[in-house]
C-alpha cells in the first residue's frame, strides 16, 4: 500500500502565508506609515480647508444682507424710546429727578398734602445687561396721589421702574379731646431708568 506524502505542499503553502505576512508588515512599517498615512492627512485637511473656504465665501456673500441688518437694528435701536436719552449718568440723574418733579405737580398741586422731600443718585451693584440709572427717593404724600404718580411713573416712556418701596404712617400727638389731623404718608423708593451703555454682565 503506497502512503502519500503532502509535506512538501504544505511547506509551500505555508511559506507563501508567510511571504504575505513579511509583505504586509514590510507594507506596512516601510511604506504605509511613511507615505499613504501622511498623504491621507493631507487630503482630509484640503477637505476641511476646501470646507471652510466655502464658509468663509458664503459668509462674504451675504455680508451685504449682514450690513442691512446690522444697520436696521442700529435703526430700531435709535429710534427705541425705553432707554433714557442720556449718554451718561450724571445727566441721566438730572432727567430722572425733573421727570419726578413734574409728575408730582402734574398729580398734586398742593405741596402740602404731597411733596418731595430728597432725591439723590444711588449706584446700583447689580449686574445687568444694561446700565442702569437710579435716584433714591423720600417723599410725603397722600396714598391716591402716590398711586397715580407711581403708575404714571412705571406707564411712560422712558420705561421707568420703582422698587423696594416704603411706607411709614406718621403718627402726631393728639391732645386729650382734640382730633387727630391726617397727615401725608413717609414714603420711600428707588426710581430707575436704562441708558444705553453695556452694564457689568454685558463685560
Amino acid at each position: 500500500m503506497a502512503l502519500e506524502i503532502k509535506a512538501p505542499k504544505d511547506g509551500r503553502l505555508l511559506a507563501v502565508i508567510l511571504l504575505a505576512i513579511v509583505l504586509l508588515l514590510v507594507y506596512l512599517l516601510g511604506f504605509h506609515w511613511w507615505f499613504v498615512a501622511p498623504h491621507l492627512q493631507y487630503t482630509e485637511q484640503m477637505v476641511d480647508l476646501r470646507e471652510q473656504q466655502l464658509r468663509f465665501a458664503r459668509t462674504i456673500a451675504e455680508q451685504p444682507q449682514i450690513d442691512l441688518k446690522l444697520t436696521e437694528i442700529r435703526g430700531y435701536e435709535q429710534e427705541n424710546q425705553a432707554f433714557m436719552p442720556e449718554a451718561d449718568v450724571n445727566a441721566a440723574s438730572a432727567n430722572l429727578i425733573q421727570r419726578l418733579k413734574q409728575v408730582v405737580a402734574e398729580h398734586a398741586p398742593d405741596s402740602n398734602r404731597c411733596q418731595v422731600v430728597s432725591s439723590q443718585s444711588y449706584t446700583s451693584t447689580e449686574e445687568e445687561l444694561y446700565r442702569r440709572v437710579t435716584i433714591s427717593v423720600r417723599m410725603r404724600c397722600d396714598l391716591e396721589q402716590l398711586s397715580a404718580i407711581l403708575y404714571d411713573l412705571e406707564n411712560g416712556k422712558p420705561y421707568l421702574f420703582a422698587d423696594q418701596l416704603m411706607i411709614y404712617k406718621q403718627q402726631n400727638y393728639v391732645p386729650p379731646g382734640g382730633r387727630a389731623a391726617s397727615q401725608p404718608l413717609d414714603v420711600r423708593f428707588n426710581l430707575s431708568g436704562y441708558i444705553r451703555q453695556p452694564g457689568k454682565a454685558a463685560k
